[in-house]
């Protein structure tokens, strides 16, 4: 009997310890959740210990006092005899002679539907019961406990981690801005190996431009292709212009779509823009054009504006110089930041009278600006803008006719591995405009021009036999 009491205060004390445990833990952990999200850390722990600890011993005390006082209370309960109305009267409980208790018949129990069936009595929980539930419920607790705290942990390295690229990345922007490219690019490959999109971007744009490294286009295309597939939108973007000019990969337009209408999804402007403007150009969906044209031009993409003016011109006359208008404003903001494309579309629309009053003089002026600015990206090595650098002196807007400058800036890109420069090299080489004339150098131009996709270079040799 002793040993039996010994052992239910054994359970009753575990059953207790349990219960501060738990009250210890979750206390812990909640302090901790909350006060590590204010840069607290670890501290959360001990400062949630050290309040919750008297917490937990308040309430065992309670429970503890609460369960003595319906101990006794039970105890007296059954003592008085009060807890159990079938009990017979003292009278009725007189030692039973054994004759007595073999001759007189045996009460029967009630006819129904448990006759037959042993009889049972509930018996009370016992401290030790109590006790085991109470352990039961601390090793539940305890499991979920250290399921939380695992993930804590590993959500905690992982805000860490990314936090500190982020700043290794911020680093490397700083650095770019700064035009310090060395460092710069030093600080964007230590992010890019810890997994940034935006490091992995600026990794392709400083190997397309040759800034901290060697140019390299094919690098370029895949370091935008690592970003593209982290879902970045500037990359996606990127990615897409790459597959449209053969840089780095063939000319694939399906796949150019296919990287700018993910992009657009992610609300990326310009995307938006090259969408509207394939759809219509090349597939000839008119709908689904104007509706991606729409979403960019009201993000202010002036050039989807523009193009929308152009898309009206013969449906809708107002529509038309409305956009038109509004294409000229937001142009004209970019045009004095010394946007060269902005500059060079800025002039257009005074030159044609669109959206603006015609005026020759201010064309000439924004296509001079235009040229300069076109020549500074050029002379960087930018094989796009010696194209159009190029285009200019063929055509002479925004500086004197010059064929021969023409060539000269046709050659650069072209040497560079630029479709478009192969293609409008070939063409000048062909028919001797700005060079002296050379067919089979040309058409060799031409010929891997059209190999990467060229459509202009493809349509040039096909109506030149």
């Amino acid at each position: 009997m002793k040993l039996k009491e010994s052992f239910d205060d054994c359970m009753s004390m575990l059953g207790c310890l349990s219960i501060l445990v738990i009250f210890f833990s979750f206390g812990g952990y909640v302090c901790h959740t909350l006060l590590f999200e204010n840069t607290i850390g670890i501290w959360g722990w001990l400062i949630g210990a050290v309040l919750l600890v008297v917490l937990p011993i308040i309430a065992v005390i309670v429970l503890i006092g609460l369960w003595n006082l319906v101990r006794d209370a039970w105890l007296e309960k059954r003592k008085s005899g009060e807890d159990d109305d079938s009990t017979p009267p003292e009278e009725a409980r007189r030692p039973v002679d054994p004759y007595e208790a073999a001759v007189l018949p045996q009460a029967q129990p009630e006819a129904g539907e448990n006759a037959g069936a042993p009889q049972r009595h509930a018996k009370p929980w016992t401290a030790s019961k109590m006790s085991r539930v109470m352990i039961v419920l601390y090793w539940l607790v305890a499991l979920a406990y250290t399921v939380l705290l695992l993930y804590q942990c590993s959500h905690d390295e992982k805000q860490s981690e990314e936090t500190k690229t982020a700043v290794i990345c911020s680093d490397g922007m700083t650095a770019y801005v700064a035009k310090n490219y060395d460092a710069a690019v030093e600080q964007f490959s230590k992010a890019a190996e810890r997994g940034s999109a935006k490091a992995k971007y600026m990794l392709g744009v400083c190997y397309s431009d040759g800034t901290g490294v060697d140019k390299d286009r094919d690098a370029a295309f895949r370091w935008f292709y690592e970003a593209a597939k982290q879902d970045y939108p500037d990359a996606l973007y990127r990615l897409g212009v790459c597959c449209e000019q053969a840089v780095g990969t063939e000319r694939d337009m399906e796949k150019a779509l296919f990287c700018w209408g993910k992009a657009a999804k992610l609300g990326h402007s310009e995307s938006q823009f090259r969408v509207g403007e394939l759809l219509i150009d090349e597939f000839g969906e008119f709908d689904d054009g104007i509706e991606r044209l729409h979403k960019s031009a009201e993000q202010g993409n002036p050039f989807a504006m523009r193009f929308l003016g152009f898309v009206f011109e013969e449906k809708d006359k107002a529509e038309s110089e409305t956009w038109y208008e509004r294409a000229a404003e937001a142009l004209y903001k970019m045009a004095k930041q010394g946007d060269p494309r902005a500059q060079f579309e800025l002039a257009g629309l005074y030159r044609d009278g669109l959206g603006v009053p015609k005026d020759s003089a201010e064309a000439d002026k924004w296509f001079a600006l235009a040229a300069k600015n076109y020549r500074v990206a050029a002379e960087q090595g930018d094989p796009d803008a010696q194209c159009t650098l190029g285009e200019l002196y063929q055509k002479g807007i925004g500086m004197e006719q010059n064929e021969a400058d023409a060539v000269k800036w046709f050659r650069k890109a072209a040497e560079q591995g630029f479709m478009k420069g192969k293609a409008l090299l070939g063409m000048a080489l062909f028919e001797g405009k700005g060079v002296e004339k050379d067919e089979a150098e040309g058409v060799r131009w031409l010929r891997e021009a059209a190999e990467q996709g060229d459509p202009a270079a493809e349509e040039f040799l096909k109506s030149h036999g």
